[in-house]
């Protein structure tokens, strides 16, 4: 999972896909690829792609957080990190403050958690 630090502080650009900008389902997406893994390229497609639960109590590394949207990635039970607008980069995040500002601020709630 060392591939998702090397885009940390990168620039968000929605539709993005490199260093010069990415957006949160790229950063995922990248992953996949990097580990010779087909995955698709949209949270709309990628939320389809596994089964999973809409919530959680533990998380723990390798944990996708689906939202309508938006996709974060825990690097352990208590952080995340995602490519994230709001921000305008790729950030590391508190699990919990980050599902709060999101339902806050977006209205969104978790559609769907699954192991990477």
């Amino acid at each position: 999972m060392k591939i998702f630090s090397l885009f940390k502080n990168c620039k968000y650009i929605w539709g993005g896909k490199t260093f010069r900008g990415i957006d949160c389902s790229a950063l995922i997406q990248i992953y996949f690829k990097f580990n010779n893994k087909f995955y698709p390229r949209d949270t709309v497609d990628q939320i389809k792609f596994k089964k999973g639960l809409s919530h959680k109590i533990n998380y723990k590394s390798g944990d996708l957080i689906y939202w309508k949207g938006h996709v974060a990635l825990c690097i352990n039970s208590m952080k995340l990190i995602h490519a994230y607008g709001p921000a305008k980069k790729v950030v590391i995040m508190p699990i919990d403050k980050t599902i709060k500002i999101i339902r806050d601020t977006a209205g969104l709630k978790i559609k769907k958690i699954f192991p990477i």
